[in-house]
């Protein structure tokens, strides 16, 4: 081999093998991809996960308070079994008191001298985003900061987000906590997550405690104070009550350097939908609230809603009539979204359920199949699972004579 030939051989390999640890682009799916001059928007289906917007959704950035709707889901955890309850009395920790007595970090004071239902910690952890009271429910569930941290890190690998690192339950700088300080860690750590990952996030609070939203909503509650008087607790969410999406909550957060965020729950073409907008940056606060809207407006503008079609037939072998073959239907109403533009969402890979014999009900469970659409991108859903749906048979099914059912099976 000449030398200059094994100077070009030397080179082509090289590339080669640079192309080969050269990490996949992840591509960008969703149904739309909304303008907006925010960090990151994205925006959900609530009950079924699929993405409906996504503007740079896998970056992540700041969140700041929106970190709260951990410590709540893990609270709603505790009182779903039986270990806390909304209307047991607790005492906040002297250093949890001090902290909330310090207005640089914290607007909601308590004291050691009272008790408080944990329903108001958790009214002036969601209303009001009191960093004290998000510590304290840390404390209530995990026993102390550090622990909650490790067990909320837990159950956010559990749900498949990947090396998530809690640095507060409030959302805070590690550098603003305080005592509570890690000096293992520097002082601007904080936590950080995308805006997929908060649309996760708020998806399983939303889905696991609906009931959650009857705090989220809440505009003011009242909360009592060190020395014997209530304070009016403020909701920062000025979307709530929004009468086009019907916002309902969920969290606002505010970082020192990256602006303001902001996850709200509501309603779009009558189907519950998160959205999640990230870091206004330069832009003033009320940016934050006009995004939202315009984000959830170019979904609205840019989508129909369709329910999955099938024509697809099983074969149950003691059935009467079309040689034993039942005609499908999903009936459970269940609407996805598509770009206007788009075709069809049909039901694919179908699976016969064991065992189904007639005579068969239209309400009886006969098969099962996946929700199937044109194109991919539609398809992008914020667990990655694509959804199953249960399928009917269209009309009652009698049952055939063993004659028949013999012939059948054989054919």
């Amino acid at each position: 081999m000449t030398q200059m030939k094994l100077f070009k051989y030397l080179k082509i390999s090289a590339l080669v093998a640079g192309l080969a640890v050269v990490p996949a682009q992840v591509v960008q799916a969703a149904v739309v991809t909304p303008n907006t001059n925010m960090g990151s928007a994205v925006v959900i289906q609530a009950n079924t996960g699929q993405v409906l917007a996504d503007q740079n959704g896998r970056e992540r950035l700041p969140v700041a308070s929106v970190s709260k709707l951990i410590v709540v889901y893990m609270l709603e955890q505790k009182i779903q079994n039986h270990e806390l309850a909304l209307d047991q009395k607790v005492k906040v920790p002297t250093d949890i008191a001090a902290f909330s007595q310090d207005a640089s970090v914290a607007n909601v004071p308590m004291t050691t001298n009272r008790t408080y239902t944990v329903s108001q910690i958790l009214d002036a952890t969601l209303i009001e985003s009191s960093n004290a009271a998000a510590m304290e429910l840390a404390h209530l569930v995990a026993g102390s900061q550090e622990d909650y941290y490790r067990q909320a890190e837990t159950l956010l690998s559990s749900w498949g987000i990947k090396n998530p690192k809690m640095y507060s339950a409030s959302g805070l700088r590690n550098g603003d906590l305080g005592t509570f300080e890690d000096n293992s860690v520097a002082p601007s750590a904080e936590n950080k997550f995308s805006a997929r990952e908060i649309a996760l996030i708020a998806k399983h609070l939303v889905d696991d405690y609906p009931q959650i939203l009857t705090y989220t909503q809440k505009k003011e509650a009242d909360f009592p104070l060190p020395d014997g008087t209530n304070m009016t607790l403020k909701n920062t969410n000025l979307l709530l009550g929004n009468q086009k999406y019907q916002i309902d909550g969920l969290k606002t957060g505010l970082t020192p350097n990256n602006g303001s965020n902001l996850v709200t729950h509501g309603k779009l073409n009558q189907q519950p939908v998160i959205t999640v907008v990230l870091n206004t940056n330069d832009h003033p606060r009320q940016e934050i609230f006009n995004q939202t809207l315009s984000v959830l407006d170019q979904v609205q503008n840019q989508t129909k809603t369709q329910t999955p079609q099938t024509d697809h037939t099983i074969k149950i072998d003691n059935a009467a009539g079309n040689h034993g073959q039942v005609a499908l239907d999903t009936k459970d109403g269940q609407q996805y979204f598509t770009k206007r533009t788009d075709g069809e969402i049909t039901v694919k890979a179908i699976m016969p359920k064991k065992n189904v014999a007639a005579p068969l009900q239209v309400h009886k469970v006969i098969a099962s199949g996946k929700v199937a659409f044109d194109q991919k991108t539609d398809a992008d859903f914020i667990d990655g699972k694509t959804p199953s749906v249960k399928l009917y048979p269209t009309k009652n099914v009698e049952k055939a004579d063993i004659f028949t059912t013999l012939i059948q099976k054989v054919s």
